[in-house]
C-alpha cells in the first residue's frame, strides 16, 4: 500500500484577479430618496423594496410589509457614495486613501467591503466593463 502526500499549495491573490474590479464603476441607485446630510456628515438614503411573494391579500390585511429601506450611512460613508460619481472603484480607493492617510490596499480592503455591502442593500449597483468595452489604450501591458 502506498502513502498518499497531500501537497499544500499556498493560495495567493495575484494582482491580475483585482484589475477588473478595480476599472469597475460603482452607479448611484437613481430611485434611491437621498435626504440631506446631518451636521455629523451622516447621510440617510430610501431605497424602495419589491412586493414580497407573499405580498398579496388576505396576508396583507394582517401584514403590511415595507414599501422602502431606509440606509443610513456614517461620514466615511457618506465620502463613499459622494465618490461614486462617475468614478472607477481604483480612484474611488486613491482619493479615499489620500484622505486618510491609508495605504492604497488598506483602503482597497475598506472601500471594496464598503461598496460590496452597499450593493447587497441595493443602493448602489457596479457596472463592470467586458472585453470588448476595452480599448488598447486603457489595456495593462
Amino acid at each position: 500500500m502506498s502513502a498518499r502526500r497531500d501537497i499544500l499549495v499556498p493560495l495567493t491573490l495575484s494582482a491580475v484577479s483585482w484589475r477588473p474590479m478595480l476599472r469597475a464603476v460603482p452607479h448611484r441607485n437613481e430611485a434611491a430618496e437621498v435626504q440631506p446630510p446631518a451636521e455629523d456628515g451622516s447621510l440617510r438614503i430610501s431605497v424602495a423594496l419589491r412586493r414580497p411573494w407573499w405580498g398579496f391579500p388576505p396576508i396583507t390585511w394582517i401584514i403590511q410589509p415595507s414599501k422602502k429601506r431606509t440606509v443610513e450611512l456614517n461620514a466615511l460613508g457618506a465620502l463613499v457614495w459622494e465618490l461614486c460619481d462617475g468614478r472607477t472603484v481604483e480612484e474611488i480607493v486613491d482619493a479615499f486613501a489620500a484622505r486618510f492617510s491609508y495605504t492604497f490596499h488598506e483602503a482597497r480592503v475598506s472601500v471594496t467591503e464598503y461598496l460590496k455591502s452597499l450593493v447587497q442593500r441595493g443602493v448602489l449597483a457596479i457596472a463592470q466593463e467586458t472585453d470588448a468595452d476595452r480599448t488598447p489604450d486603457r489595456d495593462d501591458a
